[in-house]
């Protein structure tokens, strides 16, 4: 009996849904399938019938959902303990290494700082490319965190690696008291077409930017600077500036006694373009080894946690 196929199990109980199930397990639903057959061959017992409308347990399933759900708290929190240890104890060279490309490196900080998890890991930020050539290659010792937006979706252009996202976030615009720009909710791209902006200059941002402007060219850039920081602080000293930001960004800012500033107002784009969720690649055929995958569910955890409510406004989908 496997871990991963007790998650399943549970997941499927859950959902009760066999195509809801293997999504939310990133899985195909024809391995979700294959793995629950196998365990119900493997204990002679039958867990799930399978009617129009989906899935339910039979009493042999209850039962074992009750045990599973137990199994898993004390698997996780064996985990929780090794890794603990392994992080006060252990030399730097078996570290775990989370490759990101420079948005999840800008807003990884908060979670570094939180997470006991990540005290055995290293940090490094690569090209969205060069990082998705390394999970191409990876034996799922590491990890690599990206952002995915439009055309860079990965499904069409790479069928080997599988997304895991873990936030959603939305691209928009921070203004402050006086602004010209006063809005309520969603903001067009075309009300931006007279304000002064502030972009991030790292290339990647201003692919993204350059991306969610399409027919509505950035003529109007008075200021760019890859310091997320000093932009922030900008905004807020600039009654007449607007600064292209995130809502998952624009979030932790106000989350922050240091930076938090009750003047400043943010407004996501209306177009869904703007939409770009950050999580996972890993190829499927080697995916995240149990240290990797218990990172993984760490970090999914604290964000559904410390975040409800954002994640609750800005769903994955």
């Amino acid at each position: 009996m496997q871990i991963d196929t007790l998650r399943y199990f549970v997941e499927l109980a859950r959902v009760g849904s066999c195509y809801g199930a293997a999504k939310n397990v990133y899985i195909s639903q024809q391995g979700l399938s294959k793995a629950i057959s196998a365990l119900e061959a493997e204990l002679g017992v039958k867990l799930v019938e399978r009617e129009s409308r989906g899935v339910r347990l039979t009493g042999s399933g209850e039962v074992l959902l009750d045990h599973a759900k137990v199994l898993l708290d004390e698997y996780s929190d064996t985990l929780k303990d090794l890794y603990a240890h392994h992080a006060t104890a252990s030399s730097d060279d078996v570290r775990l290494v989370i490759h990101m490309t420079y948005y999840p490196t800008q807003i990884a900080e908060p979670f570094v700082r939180q997470m006991k998890s990540f005290e055995s890991i290293n940090l490094v930020e690569e090209p969205f490319q060069q990082l998705i050539e390394g999970a191409l290659n990876s034996d799922g010792s590491e990890l690599f965190l990206c952002d995915i937006y439009g055309a860079t979706e990965l499904p069409a252009k790479y069928p080997n690696l599988a997304f895991e996202p873990m936030v959603a976030t939305r691209a928009g615009v921070i203004w402050s008291k006086g602004s010209p720009l006063r809005v309520r909710g969603s903001v067009h791209r075309e009300q931006l077409a007279d304000i002064p902006l502030s972009i991030d200059s790292h290339r990647e941002m201003r692919r993204l930017a350059e991306y969610i402007m399409e027919d509505y060219p950035l003529n109007n850039i008075q200021m760019g600077m890859a310091n997320p920081r000093g932009r922030i602080e900008l905004a807020g000293a600039s009654a007449g500036l607007t600064l292209l930001y995130d809502s998952f960004g624009f979030m932790l800012i106000q989350a922050n006694p240091q930076l938090a500033n009750k003047a400043l107002h943010f407004a996501p784009f209306s177009t869904p373009r703007s939409i770009t969720q950050v999580g996972f690649v890993y190829n499927k055929k080697a995916r995240p080894n149990v240290r990797a995958r218990h990172v993984i569910e760490v970090l999914r955890s604290h964000l559904r946690t410390k975040y409800s409510d954002y994640m609750q406004e800005y769903p994955l989908g």
